[in-house]
């Protein structure tokens, strides 16, 4: 009987595969480091590989599966199974991974972007379950985000939709983003950018324990910014109210735009604690006029580092 199902999360760091049975409970899983360097066709030799690892971990075979979902950190066209284009891992640019896929396991095969995943599991099973509509926003190295329109994915016209961290927020603030663009909400808010503009004010002479934590300038992180913040460096503060107050924003414009104002946030970023995710929600609040009136829910996600190869899993049902 073919009655599992496999779910798995390309991530720019980590691979993770989940073995989930007919009633989507958790049979297995593994995790190993993402090769960056390796061609699109070797990296489909070893998801395929892994793939054969997991089932015989739970004594099963591929004629027991149903199907595969495979997220991958990329816009994806999802009616043609193809990863259009992956800063973090260029080999998959353009690649038609579905049928890759298909041809070497033999089983239907569904692929989609990784925050559009996240969105499906935290919908069904997560912080989202009982709404309808909601936004889901992954905050992390890069922001992404995902579409929950009438209880259904929303993946747009080319399969970009919910590409909410180049949403463009100012024309005086921000870094040069890999999307082409000063002033998209990423290269504000981001962990990568949130982490450099520390390091310049640093360059710039401001004091700082952030570089205590880090040990060289080259080092400064999210995480010694974290550090700093516990310390109540004002820098780190600076810091952490600069990106989360931009983030304000981009969900007013988003509120503006679906009349939804559900959302359900995780990611790397959200463990700087209560003082940045308190400060978003300030921001939100204070741009928002129509807060007053029908106010938001910022739900933390729930589902965690499985929430890829659960959502991922749920493309196949």
């Amino acid at each position: 009987m073919r009655d599992y199902v496999i779910g798995i999360d390309v991530g720019g760091t980590n691979v993770k595969l989940g073995l989930f049975d007919g009633g989507m409970q958790l049979v297995s899983e593994l995790k190993y480091l993402t090769d960056k360097d390796a061609t699109a066709t070797e990296l489909m030799n070893y998801l395929s590989q892994q793939v054969c690892a997991l089932l015989e971990k739970a004594g099963l075979s591929l004629r027991n599966v149903k199907g595969v979902g495979a997220a991958f950190p990329s816009s994806v066209d999802f009616r043609r199974g193809v990863t259009l284009e992956s800063i973090n891992i260029v080999s998959l640019n353009e690649q038609p991974v579905r049928d890759l896929l298909e041809k070497r396991l033999e089983v239907p095969v569904f692929v989609d972007n990784d925050a559009n995943v996240a969105a499906l599991a935290e919908h069904r099973f997560g912080a989202g379950r009982g709404y309808d509509n909601m936004i889901y926003a992954a905050l992390a190295t890069g922001i992404g985000g995902g579409l929950i329109l009438n209880g259904q994915l929303y993946r747009g016209m080319h399969g970009m939709a919910g590409e909410i961290g180049h949403m463009f927020i100012s024309d005086s603030t921000g870094y040069p983003c890999g999307c082409g663009v000063n002033g998209c909400v990423q290269s504000i808010s981001s962990g990568v950018y949130m982490a450099r503009y520390a390091m310049d004010r640093i360059k710039e002479g401001e004091e700082s324990r952030i570089l205590d934590y880090a040990g060289t300038l080259s080092n400064v992180d999210l995480v010694a910014v974290g550090r700093a913040l516990q310390m109540n460096d004002p820098l780190a503060l600076e810091v952490v109210n600069r990106g989360a107050e931009y983030l304000g924003r981009m969900f007013h414009n988003l509120n503006q735009i679906f009349d939804i104002n559900i959302f359900v946030y995780g990611g790397g970023i959200t463990k700087l604690g209560h003082r940045f995710t308190d400060r978003m929600v300030a921001s939100y609040r204070h741009h928002s006029l129509i807060d007053q009136k029908f106010p938001a829910k910022f739900l933390p996600a729930e589902l965690g580092e499985r929430a890829g190869i659960i959502g991922a899993a749920l493309l196949v049902n």
